[in-house]
């Protein structure tokens, strides 16, 4: 199971809406699909949840306006993360504002933890201490990728959290395949420096 199947019914119902010319039903379907997604990337992109939050506002706004020119050719979550972007990249020309990295994963990641059913001490003292070490490592990497460049920031955000291939970020970023990869590596070869800094203060 990939990690946005969760979206094809609601991508599948605005496909449908879009092919009846219901505008409205498409962008309700979208909203209520995208919304969680939408507000998680502009903090994750932004490292502000204030921010997040007000730029996902602008996003929706524009994918409002933008919707009668979608053209089903392309995944609709590939058309809704590039409006993302953009719309975070006109934000922080405007504040540029980095405090906390991807800080809405930590409940997903910490809610892994938590047992469905009443554990024995054991199994319980168990998940807390990898529920703590999870933490740990979540920290470090919030730590190091703040200390990355915003353009690698970017960079590493597209290629792991939407999951782009090199071709479709060449595409997007109007440069290379060649030099896509190699400035990708580059982001994680830092990355991993930076987090290896991290373990041995």
């Amino acid at each position: 199971m990939g990690k946005w199947d969760f979206l094809s019914p609601y991508d599948a119902q605005v496909q449908a809406a879009m092919a009846t010319g219901d505008l409205t039903q498409a962008f309700e379907v979208l909203l209520q699909g995208y919304q969680a997604v939408v507000v998680q990337y502009c903090t994750a992109l932004l490292d502000n949840a204030a921010d997040g939050e007000d730029v996902a506002q602008e996003v929706f706004l524009a994918i409002l306006r933008a919707l009668p020119r979608y053209e089903p050719t392309a995944l609709l979550r590939t058309w809704v993360f590039r409006i993302v972007r953009n719309r975070c990249l006109k934000h922080r020309a405007r504040h540029w504002s980095w405090r906390r990295l991807w800080a809405t994963q930590r409940t997903a990641i910490t809610a892994t933890a938590v047992a469905e059913a009443l554990p024995s001490p054991e199994v319980l003292h168990q998940a807390q201490a990898e529920a703590a070490q999870r933490q740990h490592h979540l920290h470090q990497l919030e730590r190091s990728l703040r200390r990355l460049p915003a353009r690698e920031r970017a960079l590493l955000l597209m290629y792991y959290y939407e999951e782009l291939s090199f071709r479709a970020m060449a595409r997007n970023l109007r440069l290379s395949e060649a030099t896509v990869r190699r400035s990708v590596h580059a982001a994680e070869h830092r990355l991993r420096a930076l987090m290896t800094g991290e373990e041995t203060r």
